[in-house]
């Protein structure tokens, strides 16, 4: 007795057991793990090391190629991807890691400690860092505004701390910050004229200040009896303390106060960046969430404490959420699962339509069982619910309907061949194990190779096999199991019931005549059948180079945008905050925008698995938008590419739209190689000009950004004769004009700067700067910086950029008018090409170009792993080389239908287009199969060759027009969605599918009667 025979037996076992499944399944679908996309390792972070005094070219030579030379002996390191940014003052180091990297943090760490070491023996005085910004790669769940005009910074932070507390009492709560936050201090501030006038130097009075704010050990009394520790209680607690602290006398001897020669004013420090939330001052919380939890209910968590605390808070100040991932991932999700019953009811409808009524109840009871055997196996495996997961299920579900349907076509056979129904049921099931087995494991030897791919883009895919193989291998033990059951209980009698002389002829009937007559037509003439055959795949190639037009990656689907913002290097950030609020605008009275962040000086954090935030700078500002819908984000987007260059003309604004796939700086990218900078310069001016000169290009600048003029200080020789030196000088100076903190002063746990600088009307311009006073260490006089030093303006470079460890200049373009980068890139090549480069200096392309070599470089190994594990599959089922052959020319005569399907829904071919080219290499075969083992099957009753075929495409014609339009129907959901992501795979499986359908159907049965010839015993 086999599984079949013993399910149909002991049938209250198996419906128990079903059921169980069943009912843990649809916990599973309300219990898994949700998110937007599927989890991706980022392999990236950044190292920044800061010298100040440096230009770029300092910094380049001392820092960034030290920093280098101890990045690149790892072998974690992904060195073609790893670039760098020397600049006045700073390097940044955009590290990658390898692929085979599975816990970067463990080489974060390792790389901390390297760099701790080195920075000891390795690099000059004055550098600050290396600092290794290993959280560059989370990605926040929720950003959360405190927003109020009238709220001071202070009172913002406190708001910000209750807030914070709530949330950490959420279990599920990881990672919570605050950015935003403006520090209080205290300046003390002078100019030179009149703490020269009173003898009193900056030296002197950062002495003083810092001997007496601080707190150091005493000491202790000890008596007879016990011992008492002392405690000095000089240090500072308030400004008029600071004030009255004496720092020396006058000639007359008069006692001379620190607020008889300075200004002492408690403020706020300047601001490195700012922050705004729907135009408004603002402080903000960004919280992750710890893995494993399900997204949706840590934001109904989160979103219960921010009205608790709201009825805290006075009126005057507002709690906005930014970013909510939470709402995002309910909403995305709903919508493929809507799409999901939707396309469960389109099968169901489509079986039922096509067959009578209990066959095709029976076959359509297998989708609800298959589907909740799939979810409870992926909850098992810990596989989530995103988009990826989802669209697997969409794209499988009309394949895992195939196997009930054929088991129950072959059970009405096999009761209108006169057999009873027990014997039905169960042989059913049993004579078609092998060929089921082998159409299943094929399509999932098309699907499993897809792990294979490495880096960003196989972790976003790989749940897209897995959940396939899950699904197909649940729906086969469900046909076995549970189909035949159904079938012996509910289907009582064949189809050919011979008490019935007339009949109305069904669709299928009509459809069952119209094949007939066609494959009879192409038996008889079987050279023109296979030669037009043949000629659809030079015609898909013709219509891939012709009419299909290619994107890697479409943009996000999301209610999201952000405008980007460059000013010239150098600019200040009260500049770059007009600016930004320049831009907002055009957008803060548009009924579209719900609301709005605005970053100047920095970016928004990584909200979104795609998006790099820039390392905080004075001249980078940003906006982050969200819209009502998706459709708004699209519309909105493209009228403000038109509006946000006139708005801000001195800048360089771009509206950027999400991204799927790898992160890309630009989506056109040329890399201009070499050592010289002047010489890379001039290279690069040209090849600007040749990308902006061509059609479709849009922002074309080169990432050296442009030159920026900074003031030499040189030393005269007066100064060495007074005893000045370059270290005394720069402290000065600094001291000055950008303020030195010298002590600090505590409000309970609150630290408050004690700042020294000159007073605002002493550092306005350059020569405010020649007439400040220093003391001689040698005389003690007082002399103006001009007696001392010259003041020399020189340029500098704005940005030095190395990749590899080589310096590179690229010229980035984004694209306009309805160009795809591709097109643009193939536009530029050849004038590129014609550039007569200097030894030592070439070009190579970067960007989308350089993403899509790579990936599809591992995608072509898939697809011919798949091809390669198709016919294996096929070899040793049929054990015979020539029907395996058969079989497998259906797959590239489906690549008409593939193309075909693309052109009609006017997709672009990228990488979920490639994904369906795979799949349906090992959907299509499953036709073939059918028909060459049912032509077997019949030979083994003593039929010939060519009627063994033409009997088996005619007998077989229902099952596999069926199972074709199961699966087109199935993905017709995500065509008629228009996702710019899954409607491309969608539309290469529907049309390709049915096309192949089509070609098996009239081209299978004639290149068997062709190529196959009979044997010994046959003739």
């Amino acid at each position: 007795m086999n599984l079949v025979q013993s399910a149909l037996k002991y049938k209250q076992v198996t419906l128990s057991v079903l059921l169980l499944v069943f009912a843990i399944g649809v916990n599973s679908l309300l219990t898994m793990p949700r998110r937007e996309d599927p989890k991706i390792t980022i392999r990236q972070g950044l190292v920044i090391a800061y010298f100040p005094g440096a230009n770029s070219a300092q910094v380049e030579d001392q820092v960034t190629k030290k920093l280098e030379q101890y990045l690149f002996q790892f072998e974690e390191v992904r060195k073609d991807k790893t670039y760098s940014t020397s600049q006045d003052g700073m390097v940044i180091v955009n590290v990658e890691l390898g692929e085979k990297v599975k816990n970067p943090d463990v080489f974060w760490s390792k790389l901390r400690h390297q760099l701790l070491v080195g920075k000891s023996i390795d690099f000059p005085q004055g550098v600050r860092g290396p600092i290794v910004n290993s959280d560059f790669g989370d990605t926040e769940a929720l950003v959360i505004g405190i927003e109020s005009d009238s709220a001071t910074y202070t009172q913002l932070k406190e708001y910000a701390q209750k807030l914070e507390d709530a949330i950490r009492t959420i279990k599920a709560s990881s990672k919570i910050k605050r950015i935003g936050e403006q520090k209080e201090q205290i300046t003390v501030t002078s100019n030179s004229e009149k703490l020269a006038q009173y003898g009193i130097n900056v030296t002197q009075v950062t002495r003083v200040l810092q001997s007496q704010n601080t707190i150091m050990a005493t000491g202790d009394v000890k008596t007879d009896v016990t011992k008492a520790p002392l405690y000095t209680t000089g240090y500072y607690n308030t400004e008029n303390q600071i004030a009255n602290q004496i720092v020396g006398t006058t000639r007359t001897g008069a006692t001379v106060r620190l607020g008889d020669v300075v200004a002492i004013n408690r403020t706020y420090a300047d601001p490195s960046s700012l922050i705004t939330v729907n135009g408004h001052k603002a402080m903000m919380l960004t919280v992750q969430m710890l893995e494993g939890n399900n997204i949706v209910k840590f934001g109904q968590a989160v979103q219960q404490k921010l009205d608790e605390v709201s009825k805290l808070l006075p009126s005057n100040v507002h709690i906005t959420t930014i970013v909510n991932q939470p709402t995002l991932v309910d909403e995305n999700v709903s919508h493929f699962i809507r799409e999901f019953f939707l396309a469960i009811i389109s099968v169901v409808i489509v079986v039922i339509l096509l067959l009578p009524l209990r066959i095709a109840a029976v076959a359509a009871m297998a989708i609800p069982m298959t589907i909740a055997v799939t979810f409870a196996i992926m909850h098992l495996f810990g596989i989530e619910l995103h988009q990826v997961s989802l669209a697997a299920l969409i794209v499988v579900l009309g394949m895992v309907v195939d196997d009930a349907i054929v088991i129950a076509d072959n059970y009405v056979e096999l009761l209108d061949a006169g057999k009873d129904r027990w014997t039905a049921a169960w042989k059913s099931a049993t004579d078609l194990v092998v060929p089921v087995l082998a159409a299943t494991v094929t399509i999932i030897a098309s699907f499993m190779p897809m792990v294979l791919i490495t880096g960003a883009v196989g972790e976003f895919i790989v749940a897209l096999p897995i959940t396939v193989a899950v699904a197909l291998g649940s729906s086969f033990i469900v046909a076995m199991v549970l189909t035949p059951l159904l079938c012996f209980t509910f289907i009582k009698k064949g189809l050919h019931n011979p008490e019935k002389t007339k009949k109305r002829k069904s669709l299928l009937d009509r459809m069952q005549n119209a094949y007939n007559s066609a494959l009879d037509w192409c038996v008889l003439h079987p050279k023109t059948t296979i030669i037009g055959s043949l000629l659809t795949i030079p015609l898909a190639g013709l219509l891939y180079a012709k009419g299909i037009r290619q994107k890697f990656f479409p943009a996000a689907e999301r209610n999201q945008f952000v405008i980007e913002l460059w000013m010239p290097t150098g600019t200040r950030l009260e500049k770059t905050d007009d600016a930004v609020h320049r831009l907002t605008a055009l957008i803060k009275n548009d009924p579209r925008v719900t609301s709005y962040a605005t970053f100047s000086g920095t970016s928004a954090p990584r909200f979104y698995y795609n998006y790099s935030p820039e390392v905080p700078v004075s001249n980078y500002g940003q906006v982050l938008i969200n819209t009502t819908t998706e459709a708004t984000t699209e519309a909105l987007s493209m009228e403000l590419e038109q509006k946000v260059a006139a708005a801000v003309p001195e800048g360089l604004p771009q509206v950027k739209l999400m991204q799927q796939g790898s992160v890309l700086k630009s989506p056109v990218e040329v890399r201009i190689i070499g050592d010289d900078i002047n010489r890379l310069k001039q290279i690069g001016a040209e090849v600007q000009q040749i990308v902006q000169h061509t059609k479709g290009s849009y922002l074309v600048r080169s990432d050296f950004r442009e030159d920026y003029y900074g003031v030499g200080i040189q030393l005269k020789d007066e100064a060495n004769r007074l005893g000045f030196a370059t270290a005394s000088i720069a402290q000065s100076v600094y001291t000055g004009f950008s303020g030195y903190p010298v002590s600090t002063m505590y409000e309970g746990n609150n630290p408050i700067d004690i700042v020294l600088r000159l007073d605002e009307q002493s550092r306005r311009s350059f020569s405010d700067l020649e007439n400040m006073y220093l003391e001689s260490p040698v005389t003690g006089a007082s002399v103006p910086l001009r007696q001392i030093a010259s003041l020399t303006p020189a340029w500098q470079t704005g940005k030095i950029m190395h990749r590899n460890g080589v310096r590179t200049l690229t010229v980035l373009s984004e694209t306009a008018d309805n160009v795809l980068p591709a097109d643009l890139l193939k536009a530029i090549k050849p004038a590129i090409s014609k550039l007569t480069l200097p030894p030592g200096y070439q070009i190579v392309y970067g960007g989308e170009d350089a993403n899509k070599k790579e990936t599809f470089s591992q995608m072509m190994v898939v697809l011919v792993i798949s091809l390669v594990a198709i016919f294996f599959i096929l070899l040793f089922q049929f054990r015979n080389l020539k029907e395996a052959t058969i079989i497998m020319l259906t797959i590239p005569l489906s690549l008409f239908g593939a193309m075909a399907g693309l052109y009609m829904t006017h997709n672009n071919f990228g990488f979920t287009a490639f994904v369906g080219l795979i799949s349906l290499s090992g959907i299509v075969v499953r036709n073939a199969i059918i028909l060459v083992d049912h032509t077997n099957e019949l030979m083994k009753h003593g039929m010939d060759i060519r009627t063994a075929a033409i009997e088996s495409g005619k007998r077989r014609l229902r099952p596999i027009f069926l199972t074709a339009m199961a699966a087109a129907i199935g993905v017709l959901p995500m065509i008629i969605s228009g996702s710019p992501m899954w409607s491309p795979l969608a539309s290469v499986i529907a049309v390709g599918v049915v096309w192949s359908m089509i070609v098996a159907l009239l081209t299978v049965p004639v290149l068997y009667i062709v190529w196959i010839k009979p044997t010994s015993d046959e003739k």
